[in-house]
């Protein structure tokens, strides 16, 4: 009954089969904190469906089954407290973002089907969930990743970054620590979402807001960084944010992309499972897919390294002939 203490660090389904979280209590405490009953802990069933207008039978039977997990624990006359497995700030980002992603498992027999995604399924609300997970995840990610990047550019030096679908910032967090300066560019929403959130107060980050594939800052940049953003188009849009990206690439610099690739990881088979689900033309893509695409939009391919968290890569190419 005693679960592994948080905090949890599997981001979704990203972990080895066997190794999931139990969905139903990922379910359950998603239910819980989006209605605000562990932020107001501690209380009891009756208090917490009054004070929120809820159901008070469905808010005990929600309490009651995270404490099999000792998330909560009841403390006397059916008062509920945090339990001592209760997860932390980054255990809960990523725990709701699970949840999410057992809703987009659910919708496979429809892409089996050939029912496409909803285009609009993604709320205000469920970006900001997915952006404190990937953060989460991208805090770990980071040093890793910006290593690979100043190494392929060793011996012609970088000073700046464009880093292209940053969302959280992490990644740009780290580059400006190492002395770069970058420029974080989202669509407007994720834009004003950083702001509010203040994730990269303090840093130095640039922000510019703007759909790629309409926009860009028109200027050139050292290293333009990629990450998160490849595996979720099909081959069609990635060569056409390729050709986008080639004129953003200063002399002497470099394109550097984070993805996952097909058939180097078992997880990486299973994150195109979980794309399937919500996004349509999103997989783990292969390596010679790439670099096809490379060639594609008039970039060679410079280089491919295997990261230490596992299943991510870098791929590094720069314009020219293959």
């Amino acid at each position: 009954m005693s679960p592994d203490v948080s905090p949890w660090p599997e981001l979704a389904f990203l972990v080895p089969p066997g190794e999931v979280r139990d969905w139903r209590m990922v379910l359950l405490y998603d239910a819980a904190v989006d209605n605000g009953l562990v932020d107001a802990l501690p209380a009891s069933a009756a208090d917490l469906a009054a004070d929120r207008g809820l159901a008070a039978h469905a808010v005990g039977v929600v309490l009651d089954g995270l404490a099999l997990w000792d998330i909560v624990t009841v403390v006397d006359d059916g008062v509920y407290a945090p339990g001592p497995a209760a997860p932390d700030a980054d255990a809960t980002a990523v725990l709701r973002h699970h949840a999410r992603a057992i809703r987009g498992w659910s919708a496979i027999t429809e892409r089996v089907r050939g029912v496409p995604p909803d285009p609009n399924r993604m709320t205000p609300g469920g970006v900001e969930i997915m952006l404190d997970a990937l953060a989460v995840m991208g805090r770990g990610s980071a040093p890793d990743a910006v290593d690979a990047c100043l190494a392929a550019a060793a011996g012609a030096g970088a000073a700046t970054v464009l880093d292209l679908g940053g969302g959280h910032g992490q990644f740009a967090a780290e580059f400006a620590r190492r002395g770069l300066r970058v420029v974080l560019q989202d669509r407007p929403e994720v834009i004003d979402l950083v702001r509010h959130k203040g994730w990269l107060d303090g840093t130095g980050v640039e922000l510019f807001g703007g759909d790629f594939f309409e926009t860009s800052p028109d200027e050139a940049f050292d290293i333009v960084f990629c990450a998160g953003v490849v595996y979720t188009m099909d081959g069609e849009r990635v060569v056409r944010l390729l050709r986008r990206v080639r004129p953003l690439i200063a002399p002497g610099g470099h394109l550097a992309v984070h993805t996952f690739l097909r058939d180097t990881d078992e997880l990486a088979t299973l994150f195109s499972a979980q794309m399937l689900g919500g996004v349509a033309g999103g997989q783990s893509h292969g390596e010679d897919d790439l670099r096809r695409w490379f060639a594609d939009a008039g970039l060679r391919t410079v280089a491919t390294r295997r990261l230490s968290r596992r299943p991510e890569w870098m791929l590094f190419a720069a314009p020219g002939a293959t």
